[in-house]
């Protein structure tokens, strides 16, 4: 067979294939029926390298520091850490803070899921009262964690403050309590999934 002939067999093929899009009206609409959703597989990394809001100071001795110097080494070091991400929530306006802090490391997941389930039964009878829409999130079959860390903690303040006297900007009034600490290497299997229910 000629390259021509080829290229004519090919060109014929593609204006074959070609398909027309129509917008359906309401009648054929609504016969329709599917359902959807998304599978999502990804790694992420947060803070791998620490943060950006602080500089990691030369000596661990908090006396000395700058206003914008910060280290997260574990108590006892003699050596410096550079601090991951820090999220604080506050539930009252007149509360305490609760803190995810020197949050780091690289996250990868398989399998998370995402797509609208009708609740229309179940849960005790609430569900056919219920009768709508929620959105499911299907846990991960798989969650890797490489060098992830981790502090939760309650704190007076959302932002981090040195409160060591003599150190350059402290703040004496600053007080944040360590609840527990995280390191996470390995692999953890998750089932099952979480409904969030929307409110009027």
């Amino acid at each position: 067979m000629t390259s021509k002939v080829c290229g004519v067999l090919l060109v014929a093929l593609a204006l074959n294939a070609q398909a027309e899009l129509q917008a359906l009206n309401d009648a054929d609409l609504s016969a329709q029926s599917g359902q959807g959703g998304v599978y999502l597989s990804g790694e992420f990394s947060i803070n791998k390298e620490g943060g950006v809001l602080w500089n990691t100071p030369a000596s661990v001795t908090q006396t000395g520091w700058a206003a914008n110097e910060r280290s997260c080494h574990a108590p006892g070091s003699t050596a410096t850490e550079a601090c991951g991400m820090r999220l604080a929530v506050r539930s009252e306006a007149a509360g305490g803070w609760y803190v995810l802090d020197n949050l780091k490391g690289t996250f990868s997941f398989e399998g998370l899921t995402l797509r609208t389930r009708l609740i229309n039964s179940g849960f005790g009878g609430d569900g056919a009262l219920f009768n709508q829409d929620v959105i499911e999130l299907g846990l991960p079959n798989e969650v890797k964690y490489k060098n992830g860390s981790f502090a939760f903690a309650v704190a007076n303040q959302g932002g981090w403050r040195n409160n060591k006297a003599g150190a350059a900007a402290a703040d004496t009034t600053y007080q944040q309590t360590n609840i527990f600490s995280a390191k996470l290497d390995g692999t953890i299997r998750m089932q099952g999934n979480v409904l969030i229910f929307p409110k009027n």
